[in-house]
């Protein structure tokens, strides 16, 4: 299983935070704020300290100056 690139995370998700697992091959959870993110991971029982965070994520075809 490949690592989730950024432009995966842009087109499937802009504008929102995404929890990626330590290993960046699975999307754990995806909100608009990191409190919706910290009881999404909560629910699932899943360790917060076992996650990196990403975002917000630009919108596909953007850049920002």
């Amino acid at each position: 299983m490949k690592k989730i690139s950024y432009l995966q995370l842009q087109n499937k998700y802009p504008k929102k935070i995404v929890a990626l697992d330590r290993k960046e091959k699975k999307v754990l959870a995806v909100g608009k704020k990191f409190t919706e993110i910290f009881k999404k991971l909560k629910n699932s029982h899943l360790n917060i300290k076992n996650a990196v965070f990403v975002g917000p994520v630009q919108q596909a075809g953007t850049y920002f100056c």
